[in-house]
Protein backbone atom coordinates (compact mmCIF):
# COMPACT_ATOMS: atom_id res chain seq x y z
CA UNK A 1 0.00 0.00 0.00
CA UNK A 2 1.46 3.34 -1.12
CA UNK A 3 1.09 6.96 -0.11
CA UNK A 4 -1.60 8.14 -2.57
CA UNK A 5 0.11 11.55 -2.90
CA UNK A 6 3.63 10.17 -3.41
CA UNK A 7 4.18 11.96 -6.75
CA UNK A 8 3.65 15.41 -5.24
CA UNK A 9 7.20 15.26 -3.86
CA UNK A 10 8.35 16.20 -7.39
CA UNK A 11 8.33 20.01 -7.74
CA UNK A 12 7.39 20.13 -11.43
CA UNK A 13 4.52 17.70 -11.06
CA UNK A 14 3.26 19.49 -7.94
CA UNK A 15 3.12 22.88 -9.72
CA UNK A 16 1.45 21.34 -12.78
CA UNK A 17 -1.06 19.40 -10.65
CA UNK A 18 -2.22 22.48 -8.70
CA UNK A 19 -2.70 24.58 -11.84
CA UNK A 20 -4.55 21.80 -13.64
CA UNK A 21 -6.88 21.26 -10.66
CA UNK A 22 -8.12 24.85 -10.88
CA UNK A 23 -8.62 24.73 -14.64
CA UNK A 24 -10.41 21.38 -14.61
CA UNK A 25 -13.11 22.69 -12.27
CA UNK A 26 -13.85 25.44 -14.79
CA UNK A 27 -13.82 22.94 -17.67
CA UNK A 28 -16.33 20.70 -15.91
CA UNK A 29 -18.59 23.67 -15.29
CA UNK A 30 -18.66 24.26 -19.05
CA UNK A 31 -19.10 20.55 -19.72
CA UNK A 32 -22.32 20.64 -17.68
CA UNK A 33 -23.51 24.04 -18.91
CA UNK A 34 -23.19 23.29 -22.62
CA UNK A 35 -25.51 20.25 -22.96
CA UNK A 36 -28.03 21.84 -20.60
CA UNK A 37 -28.03 25.06 -22.65
CA UNK A 38 -28.47 23.02 -25.85
CA UNK A 39 -31.30 20.94 -24.41
CA UNK A 40 -33.01 24.06 -23.04
CA UNK A 41 -33.09 25.92 -26.36
CA UNK A 42 -33.83 22.88 -28.58
CA UNK A 43 -35.59 20.27 -26.39
CA UNK A 44 -33.90 17.61 -28.54
CA UNK A 45 -31.59 14.92 -27.05
CA UNK A 46 -30.20 14.07 -30.48
CA UNK A 47 -29.03 17.68 -30.93
CA UNK A 48 -27.31 17.43 -27.54
CA UNK A 49 -25.45 14.39 -28.88
CA UNK A 50 -24.52 16.35 -32.04
CA UNK A 51 -22.92 19.05 -29.88
CA UNK A 52 -20.95 16.32 -28.08
CA UNK A 53 -19.94 14.89 -31.47
CA UNK A 54 -18.80 18.31 -32.75
CA UNK A 55 -16.32 18.58 -29.86
CA UNK A 56 -14.83 15.16 -30.52
CA UNK A 57 -14.73 15.16 -34.33
CA UNK A 58 -11.49 17.23 -34.51
CA UNK A 59 -9.46 14.65 -32.51
CA UNK A 60 -10.23 12.14 -35.27
CA UNK A 61 -8.28 14.29 -37.73
CA UNK A 62 -5.80 16.29 -35.66
CA UNK A 63 -4.66 14.25 -32.64
CA UNK A 64 -2.31 11.93 -34.56
CA UNK A 65 -0.78 14.87 -36.42
CA UNK A 66 -0.23 16.63 -33.12
CA UNK A 67 1.39 13.54 -31.58
CA UNK A 68 4.09 13.72 -34.25
CA UNK A 69 4.73 17.34 -33.27
CA UNK A 70 4.97 16.43 -29.57
CA UNK A 71 7.94 14.16 -30.19
CA UNK A 72 9.75 16.99 -31.99
CA UNK A 73 8.80 20.30 -30.32
CA UNK A 74 8.50 22.00 -26.91
CA UNK A 75 5.52 20.49 -25.05
CA UNK A 76 5.13 23.48 -22.71
CA UNK A 77 4.68 25.85 -25.64
CA UNK A 78 2.20 23.59 -27.43
CA UNK A 79 0.17 23.06 -24.25
CA UNK A 80 0.12 26.83 -23.60
CA UNK A 81 -1.29 27.46 -27.09
CA UNK A 82 -4.06 24.91 -26.41
CA UNK A 83 -4.99 26.64 -23.12
CA UNK A 84 -5.20 30.07 -24.79
CA UNK A 85 -7.39 28.64 -27.56
CA UNK A 86 -9.85 26.95 -25.18
CA UNK A 87 -10.02 30.09 -23.01
CA UNK A 88 -10.92 32.12 -26.10
CA UNK A 89 -13.75 29.73 -27.02
CA UNK A 90 -15.13 29.86 -23.46
CA UNK A 91 -15.06 33.67 -23.67
CA UNK A 92 -17.05 33.54 -26.94
CA UNK A 93 -19.65 31.26 -25.30
CA UNK A 94 -19.90 33.83 -22.50
CA UNK A 95 -20.50 36.69 -24.94
CA UNK A 96 -23.09 34.64 -26.84
CA UNK A 97 -25.15 33.90 -23.72
CA UNK A 98 -24.86 37.33 -22.08
CA UNK A 99 -25.85 39.04 -25.34
CA UNK A 100 -28.92 36.79 -25.71
CA UNK A 101 -27.76 35.35 -29.06
CA UNK A 102 -28.04 31.67 -28.12
CA UNK A 103 -28.76 29.46 -31.14
CA UNK A 104 -27.96 25.88 -31.98
CA UNK A 105 -25.81 26.57 -35.06
CA UNK A 106 -23.52 28.94 -33.15
CA UNK A 107 -23.20 26.45 -30.29
CA UNK A 108 -22.24 23.77 -32.83
CA UNK A 109 -19.56 25.97 -34.45
CA UNK A 110 -17.99 27.01 -31.14
CA UNK A 111 -18.04 23.39 -29.92
CA UNK A 112 -16.19 22.36 -33.07
CA UNK A 113 -13.51 25.02 -32.51
CA UNK A 114 -13.22 23.93 -28.88
CA UNK A 115 -12.67 20.38 -30.13
CA UNK A 116 -9.77 21.56 -32.29
CA UNK A 117 -7.92 22.89 -29.25
CA UNK A 118 -8.88 19.80 -27.23
CA UNK A 119 -7.01 17.78 -29.88
CA UNK A 120 -3.84 19.59 -28.82
CA UNK A 121 -4.53 19.70 -25.09
CA UNK A 122 -5.04 16.06 -24.13
CA UNK A 123 -1.96 14.45 -25.79
CA UNK A 124 0.24 17.23 -24.36
CA UNK A 125 -0.98 16.63 -20.82
CA UNK A 126 -0.79 12.83 -21.08
CA UNK A 127 2.76 12.73 -22.45
CA UNK A 128 4.05 15.56 -20.23
CA UNK A 129 3.30 13.64 -17.00
CA UNK A 130 6.16 11.26 -17.82
CA UNK A 131 8.61 14.18 -18.02
CA UNK A 132 7.47 15.64 -14.68
CA UNK A 133 8.36 12.48 -12.70
CA UNK A 134 12.04 11.71 -11.99
CA UNK A 135 11.57 8.14 -10.76
CA UNK A 136 9.48 6.28 -13.33
CA UNK A 137 8.40 3.74 -10.71
CA UNK A 138 6.15 6.53 -9.42
CA UNK A 139 4.53 7.06 -12.82
CA UNK A 140 1.38 4.97 -12.09
CA UNK A 141 0.85 7.05 -8.94
CA UNK A 142 1.21 10.29 -10.93
CA UNK A 143 -1.26 9.09 -13.57
CA UNK A 144 -3.72 8.09 -10.84
CA UNK A 145 -3.29 11.49 -9.13
CA UNK A 146 -3.91 13.19 -12.46
CA UNK A 147 -7.07 11.12 -12.84
CA UNK A 148 -8.03 11.88 -9.24
CA UNK A 149 -7.78 15.63 -9.82
CA UNK A 150 -9.88 15.26 -12.96
CA UNK A 151 -12.56 13.51 -10.95
CA UNK A 152 -12.44 15.89 -7.99
CA UNK A 153 -13.20 18.54 -10.60
CA UNK A 154 -15.97 16.30 -11.93
CA UNK A 155 -17.51 16.36 -8.44
CA UNK A 156 -16.99 20.05 -7.69
CA UNK A 157 -17.52 21.45 -11.20
CA UNK A 158 -21.06 20.11 -11.79
CA UNK A 159 -22.13 20.97 -8.24
CA UNK A 160 -20.91 24.54 -8.63
CA UNK A 161 -22.34 24.71 -12.17
CA UNK A 162 -25.76 23.49 -11.04
CA UNK A 163 -25.89 26.16 -8.35
CA UNK A 164 -24.64 28.95 -10.63
CA UNK A 165 -27.01 28.01 -13.48
CA UNK A 166 -29.97 27.99 -11.09
CA UNK A 167 -29.10 31.24 -9.31
CA UNK A 168 -27.11 33.40 -11.75
CA UNK A 169 -27.59 31.80 -15.19
CA UNK A 170 -25.66 29.52 -17.51
CA UNK A 171 -23.41 32.28 -18.94
CA UNK A 172 -21.44 32.58 -15.70
CA UNK A 173 -20.24 28.97 -16.05
CA UNK A 174 -18.58 29.83 -19.36
CA UNK A 175 -17.02 32.98 -17.91
CA UNK A 176 -15.51 31.15 -14.92
CA UNK A 177 -14.11 28.51 -17.26
CA UNK A 178 -12.45 31.16 -19.45
CA UNK A 179 -10.72 32.66 -16.40
CA UNK A 180 -9.66 29.24 -14.99
CA UNK A 181 -7.29 28.52 -17.90
CA UNK A 182 -4.90 31.17 -16.57
CA UNK A 183 -4.07 28.80 -13.68
CA UNK A 184 -2.50 26.33 -16.14
CA UNK A 185 -0.68 29.06 -18.05
CA UNK A 186 0.85 30.40 -14.82
CA UNK A 187 1.87 26.91 -13.62
CA UNK A 188 3.56 26.14 -16.96
CA UNK A 189 5.60 29.33 -16.56
CA UNK A 190 7.14 27.97 -13.34
CA UNK A 191 7.88 24.42 -14.53
CA UNK A 192 11.59 23.83 -15.24
CA UNK A 193 12.45 20.72 -17.22
CA UNK A 194 15.74 18.87 -17.01
CA UNK A 195 18.04 19.53 -20.02
CA UNK A 196 17.48 16.00 -21.39
CA UNK A 197 13.70 16.61 -21.54
CA UNK A 198 13.88 19.84 -23.58
CA UNK A 199 13.41 19.16 -27.29
CA UNK A 200 15.18 21.33 -29.84
CA UNK A 201 13.96 20.24 -33.24
CA UNK A 202 16.42 20.20 -36.09
CA UNK A 203 15.95 18.89 -39.59
CA UNK A 204 12.87 18.14 -41.66
CA UNK A 205 9.70 16.96 -39.92
CA UNK A 206 8.04 14.20 -41.96
CA UNK A 207 4.55 14.09 -40.45
CA UNK A 208 3.05 11.13 -42.30
CA UNK A 209 6.15 9.00 -41.88
CA UNK A 210 6.23 9.84 -38.18
CA UNK A 211 2.54 8.92 -37.74
CA UNK A 212 3.08 5.65 -39.62
CA UNK A 213 6.04 4.77 -37.39
CA UNK A 214 3.86 5.37 -34.32
CA UNK A 215 1.11 3.06 -35.58
CA UNK A 216 3.57 0.32 -36.52
CA UNK A 217 5.16 0.55 -33.09
CA UNK A 218 1.77 0.01 -31.42
CA UNK A 219 0.71 -2.78 -33.79
CA UNK A 220 3.93 -4.68 -33.11
CA UNK A 221 3.58 -4.56 -29.31
CA UNK A 222 0.77 -6.84 -28.12
CA UNK A 223 0.44 -5.20 -24.69
CA UNK A 224 -0.07 -1.75 -26.25
CA UNK A 225 -2.54 -3.01 -28.84
CA UNK A 226 -4.61 -4.95 -26.30
CA UNK A 227 -4.72 -1.99 -23.90
CA UNK A 228 -5.89 0.34 -26.67
CA UNK A 229 -8.58 -2.13 -27.80
CA UNK A 230 -9.99 -2.31 -24.25
CA UNK A 231 -9.88 1.47 -24.01
CA UNK A 232 -11.66 1.83 -27.37
CA UNK A 233 -14.64 -0.23 -26.22
CA UNK A 234 -14.92 1.26 -22.73
CA UNK A 235 -14.42 4.88 -23.86
CA UNK A 236 -16.95 4.55 -26.70
CA UNK A 237 -19.94 3.32 -24.72
CA UNK A 238 -19.54 4.17 -21.01
CA UNK A 239 -18.78 7.92 -20.60
CA UNK A 240 -21.77 9.24 -22.60
CA UNK A 241 -23.22 10.76 -19.45
CA UNK A 242 -24.00 14.13 -21.02
CA UNK A 243 -26.40 12.37 -23.40
CA UNK A 244 -27.73 9.52 -21.25
CA UNK A 245 -28.00 11.31 -17.91
CA UNK A 246 -29.32 14.60 -19.31
CA UNK A 247 -32.12 12.68 -21.10
CA UNK A 248 -32.81 10.56 -18.00
CA UNK A 249 -33.08 13.66 -15.79
CA UNK A 250 -35.26 15.57 -18.25
CA UNK A 251 -37.67 12.85 -19.38
CA UNK A 252 -37.71 10.21 -16.61
CA UNK A 253 -36.98 12.07 -13.37
CA UNK A 254 -38.41 15.35 -14.75
CA UNK A 255 -35.63 17.11 -12.86
CA UNK A 256 -33.76 20.38 -13.33
CA UNK A 257 -30.17 21.66 -13.55
CA UNK A 258 -29.51 20.77 -9.91
CA UNK A 259 -30.61 17.14 -10.38
CA UNK A 260 -28.42 16.86 -13.49
CA UNK A 261 -25.47 18.32 -11.58
CA UNK A 262 -25.90 15.88 -8.69
CA UNK A 263 -25.87 12.84 -11.00
CA UNK A 264 -22.84 14.04 -12.95
CA UNK A 265 -21.12 14.73 -9.63
CA UNK A 266 -21.93 11.15 -8.60
CA UNK A 267 -19.92 9.93 -11.59
CA UNK A 268 -17.05 12.01 -10.23
CA UNK A 269 -17.42 10.56 -6.73
CA UNK A 270 -17.05 7.04 -8.06
CA UNK A 271 -14.23 8.07 -10.38
CA UNK A 272 -12.39 9.79 -7.51
CA UNK A 273 -12.41 6.58 -5.46
CA UNK A 274 -11.40 4.61 -8.54
CA UNK A 275 -8.38 6.88 -9.01
CA UNK A 276 -7.59 6.68 -5.28
CA UNK A 277 -7.70 2.87 -5.54
CA UNK A 278 -5.09 2.93 -8.34
CA UNK A 279 -2.95 5.51 -6.51
CA UNK A 280 -2.81 3.33 -3.38
CA UNK A 281 -2.68 -0.18 -4.86
CA UNK A 282 -1.07 0.48 -8.24
CA UNK A 283 -2.26 -0.33 -11.74
CA UNK A 284 -4.16 -3.54 -12.50
CA UNK A 285 -2.93 -6.28 -14.80
CA UNK A 286 -4.85 -7.12 -17.97
CA UNK A 287 -6.93 -9.88 -16.26
CA UNK A 288 -8.33 -7.52 -13.64
CA UNK A 289 -8.84 -4.77 -16.21
CA UNK A 290 -11.19 -7.17 -18.03
CA UNK A 291 -12.96 -8.10 -14.80
CA UNK A 292 -13.59 -4.48 -13.81
CA UNK A 293 -14.69 -3.63 -17.37
CA UNK A 294 -17.30 -6.42 -17.34
CA UNK A 295 -18.49 -5.34 -13.89
CA UNK A 296 -18.95 -1.74 -15.10
CA UNK A 297 -20.82 -2.85 -18.23
CA UNK A 298 -23.26 -4.93 -16.16
CA UNK A 299 -23.91 -2.05 -13.75
CA UNK A 300 -24.52 0.34 -16.66
CA UNK A 301 -27.13 -1.96 -18.22
CA UNK A 302 -28.68 -2.60 -14.78
CA UNK A 303 -29.41 1.15 -14.47
CA UNK A 304 -32.15 0.82 -17.11
CA UNK A 305 -34.33 -1.06 -14.58
CA UNK A 306 -34.76 1.85 -12.17
CA UNK A 307 -36.43 5.26 -11.99
CA UNK A 308 -35.43 6.14 -8.43
CA UNK A 309 -32.95 9.02 -8.13
CA UNK A 310 -31.03 7.55 -5.17
CA UNK A 311 -30.61 4.10 -6.73
CA UNK A 312 -29.44 5.63 -10.01
CA UNK A 313 -27.07 7.87 -8.06
CA UNK A 314 -25.49 4.83 -6.36
CA UNK A 315 -25.17 2.89 -9.64
CA UNK A 316 -23.64 5.92 -11.37
CA UNK A 317 -21.01 6.03 -8.60
CA UNK A 318 -20.15 2.39 -9.32
CA UNK A 319 -19.79 3.00 -13.08
CA UNK A 320 -17.51 5.98 -12.40
CA UNK A 321 -15.42 3.83 -10.04
CA UNK A 322 -14.96 1.05 -12.58
CA UNK A 323 -14.40 3.34 -15.57
CA UNK A 324 -11.48 5.20 -13.97
CA UNK A 325 -9.80 2.04 -12.69
CA UNK A 326 -9.83 0.70 -16.26
CA UNK A 327 -8.66 3.91 -17.97
CA UNK A 328 -5.96 4.75 -15.37
CA UNK A 329 -4.63 1.17 -15.46
CA UNK A 330 -4.52 1.05 -19.27
CA UNK A 331 -2.81 4.48 -19.30
CA UNK A 332 -0.10 3.26 -16.91
CA UNK A 333 0.29 -0.01 -18.79
CA UNK A 334 0.77 1.85 -22.09
CA UNK A 335 3.15 4.53 -20.74
CA UNK A 336 5.38 2.06 -18.90
CA UNK A 337 5.74 -0.09 -22.04
CA UNK A 338 6.46 2.76 -24.47
CA UNK A 339 9.91 4.00 -25.51
CA UNK A 340 10.38 7.71 -24.84
CA UNK A 341 11.03 8.60 -28.50
CA UNK A 342 7.55 7.26 -29.36
CA UNK A 343 5.74 8.66 -26.30
CA UNK A 344 4.09 11.66 -27.97
CA UNK A 345 2.79 9.55 -30.85
CA UNK A 346 1.61 6.66 -28.67
CA UNK A 347 -0.18 8.99 -26.27
CA UNK A 348 -1.74 10.79 -29.22
CA UNK A 349 -3.09 7.41 -30.36
CA UNK A 350 -4.32 6.86 -26.79
CA UNK A 351 -6.08 10.25 -26.90
CA UNK A 352 -7.37 9.54 -30.42
CA UNK A 353 -8.97 6.35 -29.13
CA UNK A 354 -10.21 7.88 -25.87
CA UNK A 355 -11.72 11.05 -27.32
CA UNK A 356 -12.28 10.12 -30.94
CA UNK A 357 -14.46 7.14 -30.04
CA UNK A 358 -16.81 9.22 -27.88
CA UNK A 359 -18.78 10.79 -30.79
CA UNK A 360 -19.85 7.36 -31.99
CA UNK A 361 -20.92 6.31 -28.51
CA UNK A 362 -22.81 9.59 -28.05
CA UNK A 363 -24.66 9.21 -31.34
CA UNK A 364 -25.27 5.52 -30.61
CA UNK A 365 -26.84 6.34 -27.23
CA UNK A 366 -28.71 9.38 -28.59
CA UNK A 367 -30.26 7.33 -31.41
CA UNK A 368 -31.59 4.60 -29.10
CA UNK A 369 -32.82 7.15 -26.54
CA UNK A 370 -34.86 8.91 -29.23
CA UNK A 371 -36.35 5.62 -30.47
CA UNK A 372 -36.86 3.64 -27.26
CA UNK A 373 -36.71 6.12 -24.39
CA UNK A 374 -34.18 7.59 -21.97
CA UNK A 375 -33.63 4.41 -19.91
CA UNK A 376 -32.77 2.25 -22.92
CA UNK A 377 -29.58 4.28 -23.50
CA UNK A 378 -28.08 2.77 -20.34
CA UNK A 379 -29.00 -0.81 -21.28
CA UNK A 380 -27.73 -0.78 -24.86
CA UNK A 381 -24.45 0.95 -23.95
CA UNK A 382 -23.64 -1.63 -21.24
CA UNK A 383 -24.61 -4.53 -23.50
CA UNK A 384 -22.32 -3.23 -26.26
CA UNK A 385 -19.34 -3.08 -23.87
CA UNK A 386 -19.97 -6.61 -22.58
CA UNK A 387 -20.26 -8.22 -26.02
CA UNK A 388 -17.35 -6.39 -27.61
CA UNK A 389 -15.03 -7.24 -24.69
CA UNK A 390 -15.84 -10.91 -25.22
CA UNK A 391 -14.79 -10.48 -28.86
CA UNK A 392 -11.49 -8.85 -27.84
CA UNK A 393 -10.68 -11.68 -25.41
CA UNK A 394 -11.45 -14.25 -28.12
CA UNK A 395 -9.27 -12.45 -30.70
CA UNK A 396 -6.23 -12.05 -28.44
CA UNK A 397 -6.42 -15.61 -27.10
CA UNK A 398 -6.50 -16.95 -30.65
CA UNK A 399 -3.56 -14.73 -31.58
CA UNK A 400 -1.51 -16.08 -28.66
CA UNK A 401 -2.39 -19.69 -29.57
CA UNK A 402 -1.23 -19.16 -33.19
CA UNK A 403 2.11 -17.92 -31.88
Amino acid sequence: MKNPFLSLKYRNFRIYWVGMNVSLIGSWMQTIALPWLTLTITGDSFKVSLVAVSQFIPPLFLTLFYGALLDKFNKKLLLSIAQIGMASVAALFTIMVFSGQENFNLILILSLIHGIFMSFDAPSRQSMIYDLIDNKCDLPNAIALNSMSFNVARILGPSIAGFIMAVFGVGWCFLINAISFFAVLISLKFIKFRPDVIINHTGKLEIWRSIKEGFLYVLNKKILLEGLCILLIVATFIPNYNVTISAFVKFVLEGDETTFGYLISSVGVGAFFGALFVAVFGKLGSYWIYVVSFFTAIILSFMSLFENFYIICFLVILTGFGFVIVTASTNSMIQLNTKNEFRGRVMSIYTFVFQGSTPFGAMFAGYFIERYGAKFGFFISGAAVFLLLLMIIFCFKNKMRRK
